[in-house]
């Protein structure tokens, strides 16, 4: 079974053979697992209700794997939050719809976010050191929301999608930021386009 037919194709089966775990990832240069979701996936479509009673789902790793994919089909990983990646591309859409207009608000906006509740429960994967005694000090992690919110928001002003008053903590939308939030463009590329573009180029 491969990730594609598994996730486009209605396809029930008695059995599932996964026959390798790892993919080529050309955005790494290198050979990397199958994501989770993917695995469980394709093992779903071993012994659907309606069509078997029972069904058998077997995956060909290497050992090193072994404890990983035991852990992941007896459902003891835990759900990790992936926001800090995307934080600037989803805090320029809140500047832009008006729902967070300062850094104050964007601190804010981080503590409904599942980032938060993780930060939380697992504050070494978030980049909190000496979680001890950190959680000691800050119980609400608030100092480490707004590193979060100033950086994201940084990165933002250097690629020309907002204005960002130190002194204030105002955010303002540019042109630019409302333009790569509607089309749903990153900040990587908007700052891409603002660097190449130029006010003479044709069609061409």
């Amino acid at each position: 079974c491969t990730a594609t037919l598994a996730w486009g194709v209605n396809l029930p089966a008695h059995a599932v053979i996964i026959k390798g775990t790892q993919i080529y990832d050309p955005s790494k240069g290198r050979w990397a697992e199958l994501s989770p979701l993917d695995v469980q996936q394709m093992l779903g479509r071993a012994g659907r209700p309606q069509y078997d009673s029972e069904g058998e789902g077997i995956i060909m790793t290497a050992h090193s794997e072994l404890q990983y994919y035991l852990s992941l089909m007896n459902l003891q990983l835990p759900v990790e939050s992936q926001l800090i990646k995307t934080l600037p591309d989803h805090l320029n859409a809140e500047v832009v719809l008006g729902t967070v207009q300062t850094i104050t608000e964007a601190v804010d906006w981080l503590s409904y976010s599942f980032l938060y509740v993780r930060m939380l429960q697992n504050p070494e994967l978030y980049g909190i050191f000496e979680p001890e005694k950190t959680m000691k000090e800050d119980p609400t992690l608030k100092r480490r929301r707004l590193d979060l919110a100033h950086t994201a928001a940084c990165i933002l002003e250097k690629s020309h999608l907002i204005r960002y008053d130190r002194k204030s903590g105002a955010l303002q939308p540019t042109p630019m930021g409302r333009i790569a939030s509607q089309f749903y463009l990153s900040h990587s590329s908007m700052a891409l386009y603002s660097r190449q573009l130029r006010p003479n180029m044709t069609d061409i």
